[in-house]
C-alpha cells in the first residue's frame, strides 16, 4: 500500500511523539549501539536478503565540458595517457580567443605565441616526463549558446598552425617562465606560424566586434601528438580563466615598440579567452582495449570487483532491489560504503583514486536525477553531509586502503515509503579534473571487508 504525503507526515509526527514518550526505543537493521564507532559493520544475513546490492561497471561516456561560471575556474586536461589496466585516454582542448578592443591598430608583429597557464596539477606516473603538442585551426563555427560534450568532435584544418610540435618536460612545467626579462607564472608556450599570425592581425584590425572576429578566426584545437606509444602515463591540466596576462589562456603578439630593435623594447598585445562570448571544451577519447573491457562485458547480475573513473568513463552502477521490504520507519542513517581493492598489476600506486565520488539517481527510463540528499542545489551543506570523500583506513587484516562513505538517508526513506521496485544509483568521480583518477572497488561478491554495503539505522514506528 502506497502512503500519501499527508499520511507519511502524520506517521513521522507520531514517531517523534512516541520516541519522546518511550525514551526512543529503537529496532535497528544494524544495531544503533554499535553503529557509528566502527568502520567495519557488516549487513550479511540481516533480515534475509533485504540489503542485497547489485553492483556493476558501466560506461558513462560523455559529460558537458563547455561549462562556464564566473565563480568556477575553467580547467582542461591536455595530453595522452596510457594506463595498462584502464586503457588509453587522450585529452584535447577546443578554445577561442578575442581581441581586447575592436578595430585594433597593431604595429608590425614579429611572432604569435599561444599561452596556456598551468594549474600545477598533473595526474599519473611522476616518472613519465614528456608530452608533445600541436595546434590546429578550427574550420567549423562554434556557438556560445550550445553545450559541448567531451565526445563532441569539431572539424579542424589538416595542417598545424603551430610552428613546430612542442615537446614539454612535465617535470619543469611548474617552473616560472622568463619572458621579456621577467618571471611569469608557469605556463605552456606554443609558437604559431607566421601565416596564422598574419591572419590573426588582419582579423583583429578589421573586426568591429567579437562576433566579426570569430567569424574569421573560429578558434584553436590543441592536442597531444599520439604516436601510439605506451610511455605517456601522466597528463597535465591547464587553466583557461585568469585575472592577468600569462595567467589566462591567450595568444601573445610580440612586437618592437616604435620600431626600436633593442631587446628591452619588445612589447606584447594579447588576444584573450573570456568566459562571456567565447567557446571552450575538453575533447576526451578513451580506448578500452585493456583489462577494464571485461568489466563492461560482464553478464552476471553483480560483480566481485567494480571500476570507476572521473567522468567520462567507467561508472559504478548500484541497484538496491529490496528496500521496499523494510518496515516503515524513521531512517536515522543510511550510509553506502565503498572500499578500494587492489589487484596484482593494477598500478594503483601510480594511478591514484578520486578525492571524492558523487551519486546521482537513475529513474525507470534510464535518465539521471538529483537525489533528495543533495537538495537544495543552491547550498553546499547537503554535499558536505553526503560526504563521499576519500578516507584512508586500516582494515582488520592490517591492509591500508581507501574507503568512501556516502550518506543517503532521505533517498532511502523515499524509496521505502514509495515502495520503489529498486533504488538505482550511478556513481562517478567529480569533474574538477575531467577523466583523471580511477578506482577499483569491492562489489557485492567481494571479501566481507571490501564488499560494497549499505548500513541502515532506523527507528521503528509502533
Amino acid at each position: 500500500m502506497k502512503i500519501s504525503f499527508s499520511q507519511y507526515t502524520a506517521i513521522l509526527l507520531l514517531a517523534i511523539i512516541s520516541m519522546a514518550a518511550t525514551g526512543c526505543k529503537e529496532d535497528t537493521i544494524i544495531k544503533a549501539g554499535i553503529t557509528p564507532s566502527s568502520d567495519f559493520i557488516y549487513t550479511d544475513n540481516v533480515i534475509g536478503d533485504t540489503l542485497t546490492i547489485n553492483a556493476k561497471t558501466v560506461l558513462d561516456d560523455s559529460i558537458a565540458t563547455s561549462y562556464t561560471d564566473a565563480n568556477i575556474s575553467v580547467v582542461h586536461g591536455l595530453g595522452v595517457l596510457n594506463d595498462p589496466f584502464f586503457g588509453r585516454t587522450n585529452w584535447g582542448i577546443y578554445m577561442q580567443v578575442v581581441p581586447t578592443a575592436a578595430n585594433l591598430s597593431l604595429p608590425t608583429v614579429d611572432s604569435a605565441v599561444l599561452i596556456l597557464p598551468y594549474t600545477g596539477f598533473a595526474w599519473g606516473d611522476t616518472n613519465s616526463t614528456t608530452q608533445t603538442y600541436s595546434v590546429y585551426r578550427i574550420s567549423d563555427d562554434l556557438s556560445d549558446t550550445v553545450t559541448y560534450y567531451s565526445k563532441t568532435y569539431t572539424n579542424v584544418e589538416s595542417t598545424p598552425i603551430s610552428a613546430a610540435p612542442v615537446t614539454v618536460n612535465l617535470t619543469h612545467l611548474g617552473d616560472s617562465v622568463r619572458v621579456q626579462g621577467a618571471n611569469k607564472a608557469p605556463h605552456l608556450r606554443i609558437k604559431l606560424t607566421g601565416a596564422f599570425k598574419d591572419a590573426l592581425i588582419a582579423a583583429a584590425n578589421s573586426s568591429a566586434d567579437n562576433a566579426a572576429f570569430l567569424s574569421l578566426i573560429k578558434g584553436l584545437y590543441i592536442r597531444a601528438n599520439d604516436t601510439g606509444n605506451t610511455t605517456n602515463k601522466r597528463v597535465p591540466y591547464f587553466l583557461l580563466t585568469g585575472s592577468a596576462d600569462y595567467m589566462r589562456a591567450s595568444i601573445a603578439l610580440y612586437y618592437q615598440e616604435n620600431g626600436n630593435t633593442a631587446a628591452d623594447s619588445v612589447r606584447a598585445s594579447f588576444l584573450n579567452f573570456i568566459t562571456n562570448g567565447t567557446v571552450h571544451y575538453n575533447y576526451i577519447t578513451r580506448n578500452y582495449t585493456s583489462q577494464l573491457q571485461q568489466y563492461f562485458q560482464s553478464i552476471i547480475k553483480s560483480d566481485e570487483v567494480i571500476a570507476m573513473q572521473n567522468e567520462p568513463g567507467a561508472a559504478l552502477d548500484i541497484r538496491i532491489p529490496n528496500l521496499k521490504n523494510l518496515p516503515i520507519g524513521l531512517i536515522n542513517k543510511a550510509q553506502l560504503v565503498i572500499t578500494q581493492v587492489k589487484i596484482p598489476g593494477d598500478m594503483s600506486d601510480v594511478f591514484t583514486t578520486p578525492s571524492r565520488i558523487y551519486p546521482v539517481g537513475v529513474d525507470t527510463t534510464g535518465l539521471s536525477y538529483t537525489i533528495l540528499d543533495r537538495l537544495p542545489l543552491t547550498s553546499s551543506s547537503p554535499l558536505e553531509f553526503m560526504d563521499g570523500t576519500a578516507h584512508s583506513v586500516t582494515m582488520p587484516n592490517g591492509t591500508v586502503t581507501t574507503q568512501y562513505f556516502i550518506n543517503i538517508p532521505r533517498e532511502v526513506q523515499s524509496a521505502i515509503v514509495n515502495r520503489k521496485k529498486e533504488l538505482h544509483l550511478r556513481i562517478n568521480g567529480t569533474v574538477t579534473y575531467p577523466a583523471a583518477y580511477r578506482l577499483l572497488a569491492g562489489g557485492s561478491n567481494s571479501d566481507k571487508y571490501y564488499k560494497i554495503r549499505l548500513n541502515i539505522v532506523y527507528s521503528k514506528i509502533n
